[in-house]
């Protein structure tokens, strides 16, 4: 299991600067931002058999935002913490275990979707195909509860990769989305002998 302290070793992070989104810097290239997509790729490791993409949040750390408490709230009220792990999709992150959600540097950077160029939402598309390639070998299931933003996204790479993912868009209905996805994830875990509840 990472924690901050082994991510921080791990990166060589001696330097909390927020990372910021300026107008024509390219944030998928930021150092700190590149030693922590090496380091996923080469390094993470879930055992957990299912997986729940989430979407980034304007508020940081990502566990501060409504819609990331409702997730663990109903996830630990069907003792389902063991069996699910949890990633944020993000800008220009890639994917986020909750594990590490409040450390630095995710919980100290700023890229809003709205900024993004049609170049940097498809280099956002290659960059991710790696990642979630890679997850997509550590999970049985992978669901995803995503706005039309990060659906589009996450979509886009994953069909690239050729992988079957469980994808639902939400919007103005996200708690129930939400609800909706995770009961889907839970049918699906039961479905493969993933998890037992009983």
């Amino acid at each position: 299991m990472i924690n901050c302290q082994t991510l921080y070793y791990q990166l060589k992070i001696n330097s909390f600067q927020p990372i910021i989104k300026r107008e024509g810097e390219d944030l998928f290239i930021n150092p700190t931002v590149k030693k922590w997509h090496e380091f996923f790729f080469q390094s993470y490791e879930s055992t957990k058999p299912l997986a729940l993409l989430l979407p980034c949040t304007s508020v940081k750390p990502y566990s501060r935002s409504a819609t990331h408490r409702l997730v663990y709230s109903i996830l630990k009220r069907k003792n389902l913490d063991n069996h699910v792990q949890v990633y944020s999709v993000s800008e220009p992150m890639l994917l986020v275990p909750r594990e590490v959600e409040e450390c630095y540097p995710f919980s100290s950077y700023e890229y809003s979707p709205k900024v993004m160029t049609v170049q940097e939402k498809d280099e956002f598309v290659e960059l991710l195909r790696k990642p979630l390639a890679k997850i997509a070998k550590q999970h049985k299931v992978i669901v995803g509860v995503l706005p039309t933003h990060h659906y589009s996204i996450v979509d886009r790479a994953s069909r690239k990769e050729g992988l079957k993912l469980y994808l639902m868009r939400y919007g103005k209905l996200a708690f129930r989305s939400i609800s909706e996805s995770i009961e889907n994830l839970e049918t699906k875990g039961k479905e493969i002998n993933a998890i037992n509840n009983t």
